[in-house]
């Protein structure tokens, strides 16, 4: 291989690495994200704020074996404490973005936030001071 070659290979995967960029990077409010639950499960989370510091998320109820690559977006519920399954979800929770980013999200779907998703973290952050 000529140095020409080896070069133009090298400039190639660069501009690739770079344009695929770290996916984690590409998470917005309103993103649909399957999480690692650290139990050998999968959740499913909607991210509500989002930035370098912090992300502020909704997880829902739902589990799953195997990390889905799709989910119906009708089937996901907070649950509540009566739930037979156990499983709960929560409204609002404000996380690091490096703990975050640690449960391993990868974007499944995209939802509009909505006003009544805001709500746990408008108390949140009228509180917080």
């Amino acid at each position: 291989m000529t140095k020409f070659s080896k070069l133009f290979l090298f400039i190639i995967i660069t501009i690739m690495a770079v344009s695929c960029g770290n996916k984690a990077d590409m998470i917005k409010a309103g993103s649909i994200c399957t999480i690692d639950d650290g139990e050998g499960k999968f959740g499913v989370v909607k991210v509500l704020v989002i930035n370098d510091q912090e992300a502020h998320i909704k997880i829902y109820k739902n589990k799953y074996d195997q990390r889905p690559s799709k989910i119906d977006l009708k089937t996901l519920s907070l649950g509540s404490i009566n739930d037979k399954d156990g499983n709960i979800g929560i409204g609002h929770v404000p996380l690091e973005r490096k703990g975050f980013d640690s449960w391993k999200p990868v974007i499944v779907d995209f939802e509009e936030v909505t006003k009544d998703d805001l709500v746990g973290y408008e108390f949140w952050k009228n509180n917080s001071n």
